[in-house]
């Protein structure tokens, strides 16, 4: 019978704690007078604060057809213009990447490199030398890169301060296509 009523209580509380007014602080210019006031404003069953936070993954890129301006006032060129027409599927390829080099997984990065490049004729190549090409310092480059901010012009699209990976489709698939370590 306890647990009865307790939960018919509860119940009835948080019907009225969902009903209550949305208390405001109302600043006035002509005095220094603070007032509060109550109004009930209905949600409709959102939070506005949390969905104004939200993504949408689903949407186009804003950068897919026009250039964009980085913060260190680097302009670079629409995805489209530097040859690619999916910017959110480059993009999520790229965060794999990075999972990749972070777990310093050399065959799956070796998997996406199209072979021969300059420098490295073969896969064994670049496995050999892939500890000098992905040292500390590259390796965090690329951890902290935003994926919203690549650059990218007609060669591709480059990673590293220096342009050490430039990535390009070949084939349907995103592959790197030069490596400057």
């Amino acid at each position: 019978m306890k647990k009865v009523l307790f939960g018919i209580v509860g119940m009835i509380g948080m019907f009225l704690a969902c009903n209550e007014p949305i208390a405001h602080i109302e600043l006035h210019a002509d005095s220094t007078k603070i007032t509060r006031t109550f109004r009930y404003k209905p949600t409709g069953g959102s939070i506005p604060s949390l969905n104004a936070e939200v993504i949408d993954y689903t949407l186009a890129n804003p950068y897919q057809s026009k250039r964009q301006l980085f913060r260190d006032s680097t302009i670079c060129m629409s995805w489209d213009q530097a040859g690619f027409p999916n910017a959110k599927r480059f993009i999520k390829f790229f965060e794999h990447f990075q999972w990749d080099v972070m777990d310093r997984n050399k065959e799956r990065i070796a998997g996406v490199i199209a072979f021969p490049i300059p420098g490295y004729p073969s896969r064994a190549d670049f496995i050999r030398d892939f500890d000098l090409i992905f040292g500390p310092e590259f390796v965090e480059q690329i951890l902290h890169q935003n994926p919203m901010e690549i650059y990218r012009n007609k060669a591709g699209a480059m990673i590293g301060n220096d342009g050490q990976l430039w990535f390009q489709i070949r084939a349907g698939q995103y592959k790197i296509v030069r490596v400057n370590p």
